[in-house]
């Protein structure tokens, strides 16, 4: 999911030097380029005007199929151009001749997108963005597809990490610490008895933030530093410092705990945005002695100040403001904590269970948990420090008990 999103996650494996023949071959003997130029430049023609157009099935009928989780980030990515507000209002996407290799049925070259957005987040004026890296390309019925980036490899059992020119040493200790983290995630979800345990994981490593949000959608501006949403690899931005699996524990545990989330049911993704993030935050505490600390003191000094925000504030990716964002993590994460501690990882996990299978909040908290939501806020918040009174404050109202409906 979003991590804001979360902020900043070697073994001795086989890599994939940057260099190497096999991580970009040259080009078949008699292959010619020039018409293959020409074919690519009309699929990014195609591209454009379905972009430009809000044409999601026309977008994707330009886009390999092959990989099912990249199809799913391209889903992603064409279903979020046609939301209104969401619009392209000019896009270019070009190729470096020089870069340009082509083989039996596939291709690849440097590419780079150029575009601006008909408005940017929260109604500002939107600027020119570009990006650029290596692509690959399929022909698949006598036409060419685009099939994302061309990514260099590092692989052991059950992962797969993929990865942008430069990053081996990342990918290296990605991979170490993903191995570290993911039976504590899958532990917490009850996860164990069931064939998600079995499956690799693909991780994903962008150099550059730019290139991150791109892969995610064109109207993405948010920083971040890791994403994931049903069916896609995990996304991760691993930073400027020394890559050491230390450094990577703890986002891996926050998205691998989304992974884990979307696991409880087909309505997973739908439940407030709070919890969704306050859970995979929660996931942290296994690798970060100070996961929990941190969250409490954010949610206290809320707490004496009187500026705990309203949980449905916190509920729409979509409509969250920017100055909110850190409260879906840290307030998500405390109540979170609250709930495992008060009610039990079981009774959290069929809580969350149950929205996942199209309960709603209210309902699934009075289901599980015995109570209507509103009672787990009042008892949560008890738990708090009261506001504390400033001198500016008005006087407190006299308290008048009021007769209540139905009584």
């Amino acid at each position: 999911m979003r991590t804001t999103r979360a902020l900043i996650c070697a073994a001795l494996f086989a890599l994939v030097p940057a260099s190497s023949a096999s991580a970009f071959p040259q080009a078949a003997e008699g292959a010619s380029a020039a018409d293959v130029q020409r074919d690519l430049g009309a699929l990014f023609a195609g591209m454009k005007s379905a972009v430009l157009a809000q044409d999601v099935e026309g977008y994707l009928a330009h886009v390999s199929h092959a990989d099912t989780e990249y199809l799913a980030e391209q889903t992603y990515f064409a279903k979020d151009f046609a939301k209104p507000g969401k619009a392209t209002k000019e896009l270019s996407i070009t190729l470096d001749p020089a870069t340009l290799e082509v083989h039996n049925g596939s291709a690849s070259a440097t590419i780079t997108w150029t575009w601006t957005q008909t408005q940017g987040e929260e109604g500002k004026e939107a600027k020119e963005r570009t990006v650029s890296f290596p692509a690959q390309f399929e022909k698949m019925s006598g036409s060419w597809k685009y099939a994302g980036e061309k990514w260099h490899k590092h692989e052991q059992p059950g992962v797969l990490v993929l990865f942008d020119e430069g990053l081996d040493d990342a990918a290296a200790a990605a991979t170490e610490a993903f191995t570290s983290v993911r039976a504590g995630v899958e532990a917490a979800f009850e996860l164990n008895a069931t064939d998600f345990p079995k499956r690799t994981k693909t991780i994903k490593l962008y150099a550059s933030m730019r290139h991150l949000q791109q892969s995610i959608c064109l109207s993405y501006e948010d920083g971040l530093s890791g994403w994931n949403e049903p069916g896609e690899p995990l996304k991760i931005l691993p930073g400027r410092s020394a890559p050491t699996p230390a450094r990577f524990r703890s986002l891996l545990a926050h998205e691998y705990g989304h992974c884990a989330t979307f696991e409880l049911g087909p309505k997973s993704n739908d439940m407030p945005w709070w919890i969704l993030e306050g859970v995979a935050d929660l996931m942290t505490e296994q690798v970060s002695e100070k996961a929990r600390e941190r969250a409490m003191a954010g949610v206290e000094r809320w707490s004496k100040a009187g500026t705990l925000a309203a949980w449905d504030d916190l509920a729409d990716f979509e409509k969250v403001p920017d100055k909110l964002m850190g409260r879906v993590y840290t307030q998500g994460h405390a109540m979170l904590a609250y709930i495992t501690d008060t009610f039990t990882p079981v009774k959290r996990n069929a809580w969350m269970r149950a929205m996942s299978q199209g309960a709603s909040l209210d309902q699934a908290t009075t289901d599980v948990l015995g109570m209507p939501f509103a009672d787990l806020d009042a008892k949560w918040r008890a738990t708090l420090p009261p506001k504390e009174e400033t001198p500016d404050d008005p006087p407190a109202a006299p308290h008048v008990d009021t007769p209540q409906e139905g009584t």
